[in-house]
This record gives structure tokens, sequence and C-alpha cells, in this order.
């Protein structure tokens, strides 16, 4: 019996230094989590004392290869204002670059793939300095007359979208009356993504109309009569344009049946019942915007029809 007894008494003492070892051990663990907690607030009321606060923030790159870590405080933050100010002045800067880099293509050439937009697509619409390209006119599509002066004209810089889905550097000589009508219709076309397939000044083909409609080539003034009469065209006075002229052409029906089509090579699009590229009809993009600006267009004439024509009457 009182060696069963011993056991058990063991047993309990066993027991008993088992309990308390276990209870000494979470006291253990608890007092250094007090420890820990009581260094923690004291750090953060100091740095709330400071104005400063710190903040750890861990970013991962793309490949998850390095870890970043970064330390926010009031002059890291300043910092980073700074770098911002900086990025977004060199972004400035880099539009600025883009526009002098289109602005000296020559008309005709790609400017960029695809199409621009925003204030860089916005400030490619432009009165340029007429005077520069007299040189080029003179005595082509522009000569010395009583009837309109260099003065009265303005030489525009616009950009045109290709069939290609590129956008190319145009150039045009209007009437300054409806510069400004033909800056916002132009520009209105581009931010559609209305395909023009060439825009540069007729003196490109020596002021002949026949080679620049055969080009698809879109223009405006050229001083000349009206063909068969010598009465003045409204392009002598900067006041009509011709858009994608060869597959929009002049048609003029004889009593005899026979038909005049200027370009010759748009004769395959005489028939407007058909659906080709380029083609203007009163539904066209082109048709809605111009007419809203108060031109008349040339298909709605009932003796010829000049489907390329859009014209501002005087």
């Amino acid at each position: 019996m009182e060696d069963r007894k011993k056991r058990r008494m063991k047993k309990r003492r066993r027991q008993f230094r088992r309990t308390c070892f276990s209870w000494v051990f979470l006291l253990c663990i608890f007092a250094a989590a007090v420890i820990v907690i009581i260094k923690y607030s004291g750090a953060v009321k100091n740095n709330r004392e400071n104005g400063s606060s710190n903040t750890e923030v861990t970013g991962n790159l793309q490949n998850d290869v390095e870890v970043t870590e970064i330390i926010c405080t009031e002059d890291n933050i300043k910092n980073q204002e700074d770098k911002s100010q900086e990025v977004l002045n060199d972004s400035s800067f880099n539009i600025e670059q883009e526009y002098e880099r289109i602005v000296s293509l020559p008309p005709g050439e790609m400017a960029v793939n695809g199409i621009l937009s925003g204030e860089l697509m916005g400030r490619m619409f432009f009165e340029g300095d007429i005077n520069q390209i007299l040189p080029r006119i003179q005595g082509i599509s522009y000569v010395e007359n009583p009837n309109i002066d260099l003065s009265d004209l303005a030489y525009l810089r616009m950009l045109y979208y290709g069939s290609d889905g590129n956008t190319y550097v145009g150039e045009m000589i209007v009437n300054q009356k409806i510069k400004d009508s033909v800056l916002s219709v132009f520009q209105k076309l581009y931010e559609n993504r209305y395909p023009i397939e060439r825009m540069v000044l007729i003196d490109n083909y020596n002021g002949e109309d026949e080679a620049s409609m055969e080009a698809n080539n879109t223009s405006a003034f050229n001083y000349r009569t009206i063909a068969g009469s010598s009465k003045l065209s409204n392009h002598s006075y900067g006041m009509a344009i011709d858009l994608n002229p060869k597959y929009n052409p002049y048609v003029k029906t004889a009593s005899d049946g026979s038909v005049t089509c200027q370009p010759e090579a748009g004769r395959d699009y005489i028939d407007r019942t058909k659906e080709f590229d380029y083609k203007i009809d009163e539904n066209d993009l082109a048709y809605r915007l111009f007419t809203e600006a108060g031109f008349s267009w040339g298909g709605d004439w009932n003796s010829v029809k000049d489907y390329q024509h859009f014209e501002m009457v005087q």
C-alpha cells in the first residue's frame, strides 16, 4: 500500500512541475509580447511627434526577382513630388520634340504609324506662313492677277488618315475666309479616320488638274479658269476643294449621250450606285461635315456632276 501511495505522490509531483513549467513559459511569452508592444507604441509616438511616418512599402518587380523597400518620409515624399514634376516636364519636352519632327516632314510623308490623338494631334492643324512657300507656287498655281492677292490666301498644314491606317502630313491653300472651317472639317475627318489618299499642293503636278486628279490628290487653290470657259473657277479664289477626285470625278453628259469624265481615270466610278473606296455621297461623312459648314456639293448640281467638289459660294 505504501509503495502505491509513494508512486501516486511522485506522479502528482511530476504533473505539478509540468503545469508550473507550462505557466511560466506562457507568462514569459506574454511578457515578451507586452515589451514589444510598448516599444512599438513608443516608436510610433516619437514619429508622430517628429511629424514623420515610417511606413514601409514593399514592391515586387514584374519578374518577381527583385524586391525593393521604400521608406516614405516627408523628405522622400517631397523628392518624389519633384521627380514627378520632372517627368511631366520631360513628357512635355517629348511632345515638343515630336511636334517639331512632324512639322519638319515634307507634305505627303508618313508622320506616324496609326493615328495621333490628344494635344499633339490638335496642334497639327494650323496655318503656316504662305510667304515661305511662294517660290513653290509662283508662276504655277499662283500668278500675279487683279482678282486675288497672296495675302488673301492661307497656307494650311494638316494631317490626313491614309487607307493603310497610318497618318500622313498634308497641305492645302485656301482663302482666308474659309480657313477655320477647312481646318475644322479636316480635323474631324482625321479624328474619324476618314481615308484620304493624298493631300499636297497642285504645284507638285505643275498645276495640271488632270495629273493631280489621276493621282487622287486632294487640293484646293489653283488660279485657273473653268474647263471649257473663260470664267474663273472658285479654285482661283481658294474657295473650293476637290476631295479624293479620282473616285469622285467630274461628269458631264452631252445631248448626244457622250460623257465627259475628269479625270479620265475616274470613268470606272461614274456609276454612283456601285460601292467603292473613297466614294462621296449624301451619306458620306465628308458630305455631312462640309455642308454643315456651309459648303455646297458638286454632286447636287443638275447640268453636271462634280462629285469631288465642295465650294463656298462668294
